[in-house]
């Protein structure tokens, strides 16, 4: 009757549309959608990751060569497809040193480029076990095997050292920042603060150096020691909402202290840890590239990113192969985990549209 009260004369009736509730969770998905970098660095991550879980199927049969198998008739070879080219592609960087950009044999380019064609095509109809798409190293082990293989255990170490720091930082955090200024809170940041002050790399590298861990043993203590800086910026989100009107409500209510961080407090900053945790996967497969560059992560036999970077040292001008195909793997995955780090954090902003 109101709705007819309301109308005009000779003014049909509308029907009512139904408006549909977005969730939070909805929004996110919706901004993350729609964000096209980030879905492409998404779809480059998990190519990356199933390249690396298929490493077995894929070296026996599209590569056809074991990442630990040695052959010193075969060491630091070219790419196979680019034996012909590479001794063009030297000349011409020769005359380049000898006289400078601008006496550069540029016309050397075509034959590198036609070379190198030829070498493609005649690698795509060759069977598995024929050619070295990176190159061989100083073991005549093929780069590109051992550069699959490397994949599972640093995005391993990765995935391990995000998980340990940021249970131990979200743990302390909240228990930090409900107890703030406390004798619990007093205790938790005399830790942070004595491991925040002691220099990392060199407690690392000494610690790799004697106990001379696996994967997993790397993992603990790259874990182990970062977690203070996601704890920190937990605590301070947690002192900011632990007196608001929900906590106090259930705090009335009879409600525990692990229910209240936990159900009530950690929701509120999940989309910061989310955030951070994605960032610090990507922070540890660069930290395990370090120090198995050093020579004190992740050693021989087991391929590894770091240790395939350490083990080109001095080869980037005679056999450039060695640091280029690592080096690739890390970027691509650094850059699309940061990637996706940074599309969530807008995507998780309630503010940004």
């Amino acid at each position: 009757m109101a709705q007819d009260a309301l109308r005009l004369p000779g003014q049909a009736a509308k029907p009512i549309q139904e408006v549909k509730e977005q969730t939070y969770w909805g929004a996110v998905r919706f901004k993350l959608f729609r964000d096209k970098i980030t879905m492409a660095a998404m779809a480059l991550l998990i190519f990356m990751i199933a390249i690396t879980l298929a490493a077995p199927w894929l070296t026996e049969n599209f590569l056809g060569f074991d990442p630990t198998d040695t052959n010193l008739r075969n060491r630091s070879l070219p790419p196979t497809w680019a034996v012909a080219a590479w001794p063009e592609f030297q000349h011409f960087a020769s005359t380049c040193q000898a006289g400078g950009i601008a006496h550069c044999s540029w016309s050397t380019w075509s034959d590198v480029l036609s070379d190198s064609a030829a070498g493609v095509k005649a690698c795509l109809t060759a069977g598995p076990g024929t050619c070295h798409w990176m190159g061989t190293d100083q073991a005549g082990r093929d780069v590109l095997s051992r550069g699959i293989y490397g994949g599972r255990i640093s995005l391993r170490i990765g995935v391990y050292v995000a998980g340990l720091s940021m249970t131990l930082g979200i743990v302390m955090g909240l228990i930090s920042g409900y107890y703030a200024a406390t004798l619990v809170d007093d205790i938790i940041n005399a830790v942070i603060q004595t491991l925040s002050s002691i220099p990392l790399l060199f407690l690392l590298i000494i610690l790799s150096g004697v106990f001379q861990p696996g994967p997993e043993g790397l993992a603990f203590l790259l874990g182990i020691f970062g977690w203070m800086g996601i704890s920190r910026l937990i605590r301070g989100q947690i002192f900011s909402i632990r007196e608001r009107d929900y906590i106090i409500a259930s705090r009335a209510t009879g409600a525990s202290i692990w229910r209240i961080m936990f159900r009530h407090m950690l929701p509120n900053v999940s989309s910061i840890a989310i955030v951070i945790g994605v960032f610090n996967i990507a922070g540890a497969i660069i930290a395990e590239a370090g120090l198995s560059y050093l020579g004190v992560g992740i050693g021989p036999p087991l391929p590894s990113w770091g240790n395939m970077m350490q083990g080109s040292l001095g080869n980037f001008t005679d056999a450039p192969w060695l640091v280029l195909a690592p080096g690739l793997f890390i970027f691509l995955t650094t850059l699309s985990i940061y990637l996706i780090g940074d599309g969530l954090r807008d995507a998780l902003d309630p503010w940004v549209k």
